[in-house]
């Protein structure tokens, strides 16, 4: 949130993504409908009414169940915000400003690869490491959507069955239903490929078409129903009800943000068996974080490499300024209405039923019906035809029971159907853009990969969402989860580094940073380039002999960083490294007769690698590396430090790095079409030459 408000109210808010003259190919309208169409769609009509009642009545035992009612009302709506807000769609608009500046400003493919490119070298975002990458991000977006997929077809499914049915007030019309539609896994596994074959058909028509037609299409149908139960229900307690619970989430998003249930997690089971939890015996339970927060998390993340991509494509020609307030400020501001409408209409209508006695026992969970007709011309003889314990009721049917109560069975049929169309078209969008993104990366960023692909993985992401549905059965929710969570695992890191890559694209196109500025002969990741220089066996020997006594290198680092400088030799590095190296060797082999002697292992390991970081800082400084820093070093130290201590040897061999010679910027036109911007590369490395030379 900070990196990207920054840049929103800072000088870099003028980029635009593409061209300075370049201007958007959508309109406002069609530019937002179809971001969050792609960012959020069925979530919103899952979890609208649900998430802030379960919260409400404590589901999953939260930490805030000893609130009174009212509070309880309020922190629900609030901790829902959360997880819709700001914190979700950061990923969404970082990799969005990132990806739509280096590939529309300087011309790499618009694949999660080229979000590197401030980084990493050109032959490593052109290798395995930069394939890897994109592997990653099409498994990640497959997954992600399947999801949403997962989580939709099952409210879809129910829609379909109470529509066949005619269920209202807890009725049925039909019991068999005309259609003989039921609420299964193999009904879903028929709906998701019925939306495959509509996705398919959209994603093969283009983005301009068939996604920006559907897009603003379920927009408009959203936003009435929307404006619909604002109307039909309390209007003035919901207005109220958003005004007090956004202000409580203003108010309340940092301690929220940096809260992770540190001691509800102390929950753990006594040497008796028995939950330990808390020593009075009140608080949350442990599960509810990993049941909500952690799903959420995985689940905005996972879908950070399609979303991203996706809304940078279709973002083409706006500035950055108003790609964050179009990607981050208005969706929240939006998820914020739409929640608040139907969390807080569906917590009234709950609250309502309970005071007047229904439960989900003997009592019923449905009131009787009444009529809505009107009495006389302005006022009518129930705004509401029946009282319903939401709380009761299944996940897929809260939605279309509260839009029910607003009037009878006819416009029970209408407000479902148009809620169907809405489920429908929403999980079309998602499919349809899900698969746009993947076969583009798929294609290393073409705009137009061959229709035959897109049609592959069209049918790849229902023939994922069948297995994950088929396999799990009545866990299938669960099992769609644990995919999120896992697949937003490894881009939690990634996004750290995108948060650095952004920063420096903006003052690379600025003219703060040159782009071109000094940096390592080989890249770190390309290994086989600098172990591999003296022959095979010499580089396995170099780096056994790193992972066995990496303490010798860093002697030889030390001495050679001293003799470019004209520097007397530091030997705190190796001394230390030296001292470190042998107890967590030692302390590791001794754990066998105390346990805790490998947390001492590692504790000694760890500040280790604190001082290779330091040998390669040193280093970047001996040879004028202007790229990279102390954290990057320290994070490379701790995962491959043989590799480091390697590489850095070669590089101090080497000497100092002469800045990149005139005759070089041939590479750069190939990637830089603007004339001027290449006289300006010449102009910076004569300047840059003649001032080492000085």
């Amino acid at each position: 949130v900070v990196v990207l408000l920054y840049i929103c109210f800072s000088k870099y808010a003028t980029l635009k993504l593409g061209a300075d003259d370049e201007e958007p190919e959508f309109s406002r309208l069609s530019w937002f409908s179809m971001l969050f169409a792609a960012g959020v769609g069925v979530g919103l009509f899952f979890y609208g009414v649900a998430e802030p009642m379960w919260h409400y009545n404590n589901y999953g035992t939260p930490r805030w169940n000893e609130m009174n009612d009212n509070e309880r009302a309020q922190h629900s709506l609030m901790v829902t915000y959360f997880h819709w807000g700001f914190h979700g769609w950061i990923p969404y608009t970082t990799i969005g400003a990132l990806l739509g500046l280096v590939s529309f400003r300087r011309g790499y493919p618009c694949t999660i690869r080229s979000c590197f490119a401030p980084l990493v070298s050109d032959k490593i975002l052109r290798g395995p490491v930069g394939d890897a990458v994109d592997v990653v991000s099409i498994c990640c977006t497959l997954f992600g959507v399947c999801t949403s997929l997962g989580l939709g077809v099952q409210q879809l499914n129910k829609a379909i069955v109470r529509l066949d049915k005619g269920t209202y007030a807890g009725v049925n019309v039909r019991d068999e239903g005309r259609l003989d539609i039921t609420y299964s896994t193999r009904s879903q596994i028929a709906i998701i490929w019925v939306v495959t074959a509509l996705a398919t058909i959209s994603v093969v028509s283009g983005l301009g078409a068939g996604i920006k037609f559907l897009s603003n299409l379920t927009f408009i149908m959203g936003c009435f129903l929307l404006f619909f139960v604002l109307f039909a229900g309390d209007t003035v307690f919901i207005l109220n009800a958003i005004c007090s619970s956004f202000g409580y989430y203003l108010w309340y998003l940092v301690k929220i943000a940096f809260h992770t249930d540190a001691f509800e997690m102390l929950d753990e089971l006594d040497t008796d068996g028995s939950a330990a939890g808390a020593p009075d015996g009140r608080g949350g339970s442990a599960s509810w974080m990993a049941g909500w927060t952690i799903f959420y998390w995985g689940w905005w993340i996972s879908w950070a490499p399609f979303v991203g991509t996706f809304i940078a494509k279709i973002s083409r020609g706006r500035t950055l300024r108003e790609f964050i307030l179009g990607t981050l400020i208005i969706p929240t501001m939006y998820c914020v209405m739409w929640f608040g409408v139907f969390g807080a209409e569906g917590l009234r209508l709950d609250r309502q039923a309970e005071a007047f006695g229904l439960d989900c026992g003997d009592g019923g969970t449905f009131s009787k019906v009444q009529s809505t007709r009107m009495q006389g011309l302005t006022k009518a003889k129930h705004n509401q035809a029946y009282k319903v314990r939401l709380w009761c009721l299944g996940t897929e049917d809260i939605l279309f029971d509260t839009l029910s109560t607003y009037g009878s069975r006819t416009l029970m049929y209408a407000t479902s159907t148009i809620t169907a169309l809405c489920l429908l078209f929403y999980f079309v969008t998602s499919s349809d853009s899900g698969s746009l993104v993947i076969d583009s990366m798929a294609a290393n960023g073409d705009e137009n990969p061959p229709i035959l692909q897109r049609v592959f993985w069209a049918f790849t992401e229902g023939a994922a969402a069948t297995a994950l549905l088929s396999n799990g059965k009545e866990r299938a929710l669960r099992a769609l989860q644990s995919v999120s969570i896992v697949c937003g695992l490894p881009y939690t890191f990634v996004l750290c580094y995108m948060c650095l890559a952004l920063l420096l694209v903006c003052k690379e196109e600025c003219g703060e940073l040159s782009v071109y500025r000094n940096q390592f002969r080989t890249s770190l990741l390309a290994f086989p380039d600098y172990l591999f220089k003296n022959g095979i066996g010499g580089g396995i020997v170099a780096f056994v002999a790193n992972s066995a006594a990496p303490f010798l290198a860093m002697r030889r680092i030390m001495t050679k960083i001293a003799a470019i400088k004209n520097e007397p030799v530091n030997s705190a590095p190796f001394v230390g490294g030296t001292a470190l190296w042998i107890a967590s060797v030692v302390f590791l082999a001794l754990c066998p007769i105390e346990a805790n002697l490998r947390m001492l292992s590692a504790t000694c390991y760890v500040t280790f690698c604190c001082l290779v970081a330091m040998c390669r800082f040193l280093g970047r400084d001996a040879v004028e590396c202007h790229h990279g820093g102390l954290i990057t070093d320290y994070i490379a130290a701790l995962f491959m430090f043989p590799l480091v201590l390697a590489h850095l040897e070669v590089e101090l061999d080497d000497g100092v790095i002469i800045p990149m010679d005139v005759s070089d910027v041939k590479e750069i036109e190939k990637l830089v079409g603007d004339k001027s911007a290449v006289e300006m590369v010449k102009e910076e490395a004569k300047s840059e030459k003649a001032d080492n030379k000085a």
